[in-house]
């Protein structure tokens, strides 16, 4: 290899590896702020993987700290965080950014693919782990395996190389318990986007001891579950399609769910709007809701321009 390429390579990692690090600096001392107050939260994604699988911080870049919290400490969470100088930002759920601090916060009290009763079992079964003096909760295992794996398929939708680096990682250092991968799995109903995401990892890294069992037990059997795993296989690629998790979301959630869904997203909640649109979206809902659907109809509309450009599109071979 060049020297100019490991040069680039070493400049990369140093400044990823700085980048992250003040990130998760100054976390730290958000998570013990949380602790002094009694606010319970786990840590998702980046922020929990690149310590639990990586060990050293420049080999994934982090770009904000994404937190699954209890809607009851939300208000408790606002005030914390306006005192130190962060700022709401406009998104769909709680979003907190200080330019001071250098540090993003994205917050959320629940899980899609999770019911009530799915989310409080999450919370019990989450294991504390130490990260650079401060504890934390994250994920269990076959959590995580789920998490990442229908992230990546279903809301993002895409097969990203940082995504099958994560995983092949979590399954070396960890072992699921495939067993509890599969029963979890059923019970949110994901099989057809786990099968998807697992069978890219084993497709892409063959090394990974993703067990054929497992793979048996969540692969596509039924009609409508074929449809949908021809549909994954043909928008969720390593080739990212721009916004189509919004449609791999509806089409995604089990049966009557479905509308359920889309009535959610049509008319969504006065909360919803504030965290959207700002304070307009408490002082003038009807309105922000209209121009919701305004935009809505134009996002529809090119999304199924690229949807349908991606479909008519012969499947490329993996690699």
């Amino acid at each position: 290899m060049p020297s100019s390429t490991l040069d680039d390579l070493l400049e990369a990692y140093t400044r990823v590896g700085v980048r992250n690090r003040a990130i998760l600096d100054e976390f730290a001392l958000i998570a013990q702020l949380f602790h002094q107050h009694g606010i319970a939260f786990i840590v998702l994604k980046g922020a929990d993987v690149i310590s639990r699988l990586y060990g050293v911080q420049g080999a994934r870049p982090l770009s904000d700290v994404d937190l699954l919290v209890r809607e009851s400490d939300v208000p408790t969470i606002d005030r914390l965080l306006h005192s130190l100088g962060f700022t709401q930002q406009i998104d769909g759920n709680p979003s907190y950014a200080s330019s001071e601090r250098g540090l993003a916060l994205d917050l959320i009290t629940t899980i899609w693919y999770l019911d009530e009763q799915g989310l409080d079992e999450l919370w019990k079964r989450a294991p504390t782990r130490r990260v650079g003096g401060i504890t934390i909760l994250c994920l269990d295992t076959a959590d995580l395996v789920i998490h990442l794996t229908a992230y990546a398929v279903v809301h993002r939708g895409a097969l990203s190389a940082a995504f099958t680096q994560d995983m092949k990682l979590l399954i070396e250092k960890e072992t699921p318990a495939w067993p509890a991968v599969v029963v979890r799995t059923k019970q949110a109903m994901l099989q057809v986007p786990v099968y998807q995401g697992l069978h890219h990892v084993r497709e892409t890294v063959p090394t990974v001891a993703i067990p054929d069992t497992v793979l048996a037990s969540l692969a596509p059997t039924n009609r409508s579950a074929l449809i949908l795993a021809w549909l994954l296989r043909k928008l969720v690629t390593p080739d990212p399609l721009p916004e189509v998790g919004h449609l791999l979301l509806f089409l995604t959630q089990p049966g009557a769910k479905k509308l359920t869904w889309l009535k959610q997203r049509l008319y969504p909640s006065t909360t919803f709007l504030s965290y959207r649109y700002g304070s307009a979206g408490q002082t003038m809902p009807g309105r922000m809701r209209l121009s919701r659907w305004y935009h809505l109809t134009e996002a529809v509309l090119l999304l199924s321009g690229r949807v349908l450009r991606r479909l008519i599109r012969p499947l490329r071979p993996r690699a």
